[in-house]
């Protein structure tokens, strides 16, 4: 997980996190699937709060090892 803040969240503000599936790719033959996800948090009026990215593993039991 990564986290890029642009600017303070306060009580009361109003909050929209817009996640986007940015790369899919696999390693080990697809034993791995990795599934990398960007998300953007922007108050009301569209102005940057954070940036998140995280990465999703997940392992395929159908590979051999």
């Amino acid at each position: 997980q990564r986290f890029t803040y642009h600017s303070l969240a306060f009580a009361g503000d109003l909050l929209t996190a817009r996640p986007k599936i940015v790369d899919v790719y696999s390693k080990r033959g697809g034993a791995l699937e990795f599934v990398v996800k960007d998300t953007a948090v922007v108050r009301q009026d569209g102005s940057a709060v954070a940036d998140l990215k995280s990465v999703l593993v997940v392992r395929n039991p159908d590979v051999a090892k």
